[in-house]
């Protein structure tokens, strides 16, 4: 099963974001962390859809037909960072981590996010 993220259409245009870019996605609420990839355009208002495989590595109680609890949860998505292609999950593990150093990891999400 693959991590993946949904985002909404703006951050296509304005995040420059494209389908198969990498992200890490944290939850706050009890520090575990997964990489993603960015496989699909959801709707206009609404950030925060995964698929259940990144659910399940976050530890969010998800269910796939009626969506989970609301989490806190913080997207880091590397814009210009895929090939617009499907990846496996070696590849995405491998490329979010490469990408989030370059980030500066989880003490630059720290220093953006108070942690």
């Amino acid at each position: 099963m693959i991590p993946y993220i949904v985002l909404p259409p703006v951050l296509i245009g304005i995040g420059k974001a494209k389908l198969g870019d990498f992200a890490a996605v944290i939850n706050k609420k009890n520090n575990k962390s997964s990489f993603a990839i960015f496989a699909d355009v959801g709707p206009k208002k609404k950030l925060g859809e995964g698929s259940i495989a990144l659910a399940a590595a976050l530890d969010v109680k998800k269910n796939p037909k009626t969506g989970g609890p609301e989490a806190d949860l913080i997207y880091v998505v590397f814009p210009v960072s895929g090939n617009g292609k499907p990846g496996s999950l070696d590849e995405i593990n491998s490329n979010g981590a490469e990408r989030f150093a370059e980030f500066g990891g989880m003490e630059q999400v720290n220093a953006c996010f108070g942690g």
